[in-house]
């Protein structure tokens, strides 16, 4: 697997303290709701390790160098990454039956 693997993951989590950094002016008002509950901590979890398998990904494309700052980036750019993927679904627009 490697240690870019590891990186990847690095990566994930850095994006996820960096969300936590922009709302730290309103935890003084308490941990958001969302945040308490268990879906959003196994959604952010999946992500991180999407993270790193995208960093598993471009390993083994043929071609690609991968080196620690690179991994991080990749793993923090997963929700991005994976976001774009998903917006290139083809959309079949089916008309209308009248």
């Amino acid at each position: 697997m490697g240690m870019e693997f590891f990186w990847g993951l690095a990566g994930g989590v850095a994006s996820e303290i960096l969300k936590w950094f922009h709302v730290r002016e309103e935890l003084h008002k308490g941990i958001p709701d969302y945040a308490k509950r268990w879906p959003y901590w196994g959604v952010t979890a999946i992500m991180v390790l999407m993270g790193g398998v995208l960093v598993l990904a471009h390993r083994a494309s043929e071609g690609v160098d991968l080196n620690p700052i690179l991994a991080v980036n990749i793993g923090a750019s997963a929700p991005l990454i994976l976001g774009v993927l998903s917006g290139q679904v083809l959309r079949i627009d089916h008309g209308s039956f009248d």
